[in-house]
């Protein structure tokens, strides 16, 4: 039954490989364009950085896409665009994920944190 939906060892070992490609693709496209999620969780409170933040997820998603629907073409597989799709609909939650943190939290930039309270101490220092 899995040699008739999956091909045959030689087959299913290229699958692996062109799913792992695609999705490995899309990291590198990701990292390549934007910032962290990390990153973006701290600006995510400034509406303008938000907005670009989505902007370049949205050019990695074209470009990841581009060549995932090739790879797959190319290789008369649909291996690549399984792979490149779910990597892209995970860094897109991911990404959504992080704003909406920052903006709840109401980080707009690096050193967004709350004052600290009386005679808490900002850093110590080990004597």
């Amino acid at each position: 039954m899995a040699d008739s939906l999956l091909g045959d060892g030689s087959a299913r070992a290229l699958g692996a490989l062109l799913f792992m490609q695609a999705s490995t693709n899309a990291m590198d496209v990701y990292s390549a364009l934007n910032s962290s999620p990390w990153t973006a969780e701290n600006f995510g409170a400034d509406p303008e950085k938000a907005a670009s933040c989505m902007e370049y997820v949205m050019h990695s998603i074209a470009i990841t896409s581009f060549f995932g629907i090739s790879s797959t073409v190319i290789a008369k597989s649909w291996w690549p665009v399984i792979g490149t799709a779910l990597a892209d609909g995970y860094m897109f939650w991911l990404y959504n994920r992080a704003l909406q943190r920052g903006a709840k939290a109401g980080s707009t930039g690096w050193g967004q944190q709350a004052a600290p309270a009386a005679g808490e101490a900002v850093f110590a220092v080990a004597a």
